[in-house]
C-alpha cells in the first residue's frame, strides 16, 4: 500500500514562506525534513561562549539557542531579508551538575566517556528549540517561542565498556563533534544501556515537540 504524505494545516501556513534553519547540523536538517518541512540553512555566527558557571544547564542551553536564532535574524535583516520563520536549537548533556558540550580534544573526550561509564549517573540530554516568526506589530519585528526537551541516557557498566573500547571509539572521531562525545547514530550506541524520552531529542531535535512548537507559533497564537 502506498504511503501518502501527512496532511496538516501547519504545512499550508508555511507554503511559499521563507523558513530558515539557523543550524548547519546534518542531523537536525534530517529530522526537520522527516517532519515534512522545506527550509534553507543559514549557519549562525553566535560565539556560544556563555558562562556555564553562572547559569543552570537549562538556562544555558536555552540562551545559547536564542543567541543562535537572533544572530541569524540580525544577519539577514542587515541584508534586507526578513524570513517568515527561523528555527534554532542547541543541545548539551548535563551529568552530576556539570554541562558537557563537544569535547575539546581526544583526551577530554576520553575523560568524559570514562566519567559517564564509571559514575553510572544518568545523563540529562537537553535540547532547546527556538522559533522566531516575523511579526511587524512587534517593536523588534518578530515573535518568539521556546521550549527545552529533556531525555535521559544511562551508560553501560564498566564491565561492558573497557578502557580499550573507549580508546578505540575515540580514535574513530565519530563523537568529536557532538555534545557528550559520543554519537548514537553510530558505534557510540554500543555504550548506551538505556534511553528514556524522545530518541531524536538525543540526536539534536525533539520530534513531537518541535512540530507542536511550530504549530503553536503559526496557528495557535
Amino acid at each position: 500500500m502506498e504511503i501518502k504524505p501527512f496532511q496538516h494545516s501547519v504545512y499550508d501556513h508555511l507554503d511559499g514562506k521563507d523558513f530558515v534553519l539557523a543550524l548547519t547540523s546534518p542531523r537536525r536538517s534530517l529530522i526537520l525534513k522527516e517532519l515534512g518541512f522545506s527550509f534553507r540553512v543559514v549557519g549562525s555566527n553566535f560565539p556560544e561562549d556563555l558562562d556555564k558557571a553562572s547559569m543552570a544547564p537549562r538556562d544555558y542551553v536555552l540562551q545559547t539557542a536564542i543567541g543562535k536564532g537572533k544572530a541569524v535574524w540580525d544577519e539577514l535583516s542587515l541584508k534586507g531579508e526578513t524570513p517568515y520563520l527561523i528555527l534554532s536549537a542547541d543541545t548539551v548533556v548535563e551529568c552530576d551538575g556539570k554541562i558537557f558540550e563537544k569535547p575539546r580534544s581526544k583526551e577530554h573526550q576520553t575523560e568524559v566517556l570514562k566519567f559517564f561509564r564509571d559514575s553510572q549517573i544518568p545523563q540529562q540530554v537537553m535540547t532547546a528549540v527556538v522559533l522566531i516568526r516575523r511579526d511587524d506589530a512587534q517593536a523588534c519585528g518578530y515573535r518568539m517561542e521556546t521550549m527545552v526537551e529533556v531525555s535521559i541516557e544511562i551508560m553501560d557498566s564498566p564491565e561492558n565498556i573497557s578502557d580499550d573500547f573507549i580508546a578505540r571509539y575515540v580514535d574513530t572521531n565519530e563523537g568529536a563533534s557532538v555534545a557528550g562525545g559520543y554519537q548514537l547514530l553510530g558505534m557510540g550506541a554500543l555504550m548506551v544501556k538505556e534511553i528514556r524520552g524522545d530518541y531524536r531529542n538525543v540526536l539534536g531535535l525533539p520530534f513531537r515537540t518541535t512540530f507542536k512548537l511550530i504549530e503553536k507559533i503559526l496557528i495557535s497564537t
